[in-house]
């Protein structure tokens, strides 16, 4: 039989969540059945930047990646997400970025939490990277320094298999949360609380670990990250 590839080190990636009566619709990778009215690559040059825009619904958001040459695994790069409402009246709907980072098979992941509820950065080594540190900047408002109001939780999770991270998140999901921002109504949100294993998975032993960084605000806003 041929070997199997060797699997992936780390994966990050980005989930959103605009939340709803329901829990609203967690999105992750952009598929035609999520009815997703747009969504694509309007520049990159393949390896060292790239702009993306997704529309969904009302929602905006836009994500670009900027990589800069240097050390032996490939350079640092940073990622700007920028989520902004359109056409619509009143308060925005409150929007929760899933910011996570996932191995599957090896690499090591470790945690930084601030004030034990905000993953600040997440430390660690990987056997194509070396050792690595990829900070969650705080969110500032749409193209400006002023901070934005944010509501912060987090997960740390034994992990299926990349395949799954949809699943895992999901079914992660509490709407014990209330957003409170100063001198504003509050508002109930659903944020990842407690991963109790997928149905049908018990006894399969974890592929990796996944680490999520989940911020929920009110658009419009920018959120930074660096991997150094």
């Amino acid at each position: 039989t041929e070997a199997e590839p060797p699997p992936s080190t780390v994966s990050p990636g980005l989930m959103w969540l605009q939340q709803g009566e329901g829990g609203g619709s967690l999105r992750h990778t952009c598929e035609q059945s999520d009815g997703l009215s747009r969504y694509g690559w309007l520049m990159h040059d393949g390896e060292n930047f790239g702009v993306q825009e997704i529309r969904d619904g009302d929602l905006f958001l836009k994500t670009e990646f900027v990589k800069r040459p240097g050390g032996e695994h490939g350079g640092d790069w940073s990622w700007r997400v920028t989520a902004r409402m359109e056409g619509t009246g009143g308060p925005a709907p409150l929007l929760s970025l899933f910011f996570y980072i996932a191995t599957d098979g090896q690499g090591t992941l470790q945690p930084q939490l601030e004030n034990g509820t905000r993953l600040a950065a997440v430390t660690g080594t990987a056997e194509e990277l070396g050792h690595f540190t990829l900070t969650f900047l705080r969110p500032t408002a749409e193209s400006a320094e002023d901070p934005k109001y944010a509501s912060y939780n987090f997960l740390d999770a034994a992990s299926p298999g990349l395949h799954r991270l949809t699943e895992v998140v999901r079914s992660s999901l509490s709407n014990r949360f209330v957003f409170a921002p100063p001198g504003s109504p509050r508002r109930r949100f659903f944020a990842v609380d407690a991963f109790r294993g997928l149905p049908g998975a018990a006894g399969e032993p974890p592929r990796g670990r996944l680490l999520l960084h989940q911020v929920t605000l009110e658009p419009p806003a920018t959120v930074e990250v660096t991997f150094e």
